[in-house]
């Protein structure tokens, strides 16, 4: 079965790849946003789904490794880095910001400004400037964040550190993209460096300081955070990433991606009963327009 699936992707021009493995990216992504809300109900610590996270993927890697024989790699100061970066940096600052401010305030500052945070990234440390359909998709995304931010401003939430480390946040995942790409590190060696660095230095904090945090919470809750997190989130979604942005480019996988937490938001209202308030819906058309840039699609088509 996986065979003649994989002969089929191989057919597939690259930017076709690229797109099909964002679409999975996202809905790994999506359905982090939606488990991590459930998180709550089952009882269970952010805390200790990190250590799962790490725990699980580094467990399943080892062997592969070994049997590999491909792991001197991991000794470069860039997957150390890499792994700093988009590995256990993130992760401590993406949950940290979602103890401190409301899930909305994450899809404006931290996915929202994803984008932005690439193309100002890509332009301080290459001096690429962006061209003019990415301009375009600048200023939408920018504006859109702005109006986002004064519908914020006017209604009942207010703004707090939270949200400064959700912008951090976004600067810590665009440079993660952008160092894949400028190193040309392969999928394999993205994997593996995030997550053997992030549960070598993650863990032994996690043991010596924090420690098993969710005595409420059953072992079947545990067991499904465990596998989603450290498997699909950690494992696949890395690698797909990785690969789509290859293929793509660093802005517009993670411009694509981003739109992720938007997409669980429409999914959230039929499926945990939660409504899709005006701020969602105007950062899900504002961001989807600039990221999917739907002009050059009709540009082609004239042509």
């Amino acid at each position: 079965m996986i065979h003649p699936i994989n002969q089929f992707f191989q057919r597939l021009s690259p930017t076709v790849q690229g797109y099909l493995l964002v679409l999975f990216t996202m809905c790994v992504w999506g359905s982090f946003s939606l488990l991590s809300r459930v998180t709550v109900q089952w009882q269970v610590a952010i805390w200790d789904v990190m250590a799962m996270r790490f725990g699980f993927a580094a467990l399943i890697l080892l062997p592969l490794l070994w049997r590999k024989k491909d792991w001197r790699f991991l000794f470069s100061l860039r997957i150390i880095l890499l792994a700093m970066v988009g590995g256990v940096g993130y992760s401590c600052l993406v949950y940290t910001g979602f103890a401190l401010a409301p899930v909305v305030h994450g899809a404006v500052f931290l996915n929202g400004m994803i984008p932005v945070a690439t193309a100002l990234l890509i332009w301080l440390f290459f001096g690429s400037r962006p061209d003019a359909d990415t301009k375009i998709s600048l200023w939408i995304i920018i504006l859109t964040v702005l109006m986002m931010t004064g519908m914020i401003l006017m209604g009942a939430y207010t703004f707090n550190l939270g949200d400064v480390i959700f912008l951090a946040c976004a600067f810590c995942w665009s440079g993660f993209g952008i160092l894949i790409k400028h190193w040309q590190l392969t999928p394999w060696q993205t994997l593996c460096g995030t997550v053997m660095w992030s549960a070598m230095i993650y863990l032994p904090i996690y043991t010596q300081f924090i420690g098993f945090s969710s005595p409420n919470a059953s072992l079947v809750h545990l067991m499904i955070q465990g596998l989603f997190h450290g498997v699909l989130v950690m494992i696949v979604a890395t690698i797909t990433y990785a690969m789509a942005v290859v293929r793509l480019g660093a802005f517009m996988a993670g411009g694509l991606s981003s739109l992720a937490p938007f997409i669980a938001a429409i999914i959230a209202v039929p499926l945990l009963g939660e409504t899709l308030n005006a701020v969602m819906a105007l950062g899900l058309i504002g961001m989807g327009l600039g990221t999917v840039q739907p002009w050059r699609w009709l540009r082609k088509n004239r042509h």
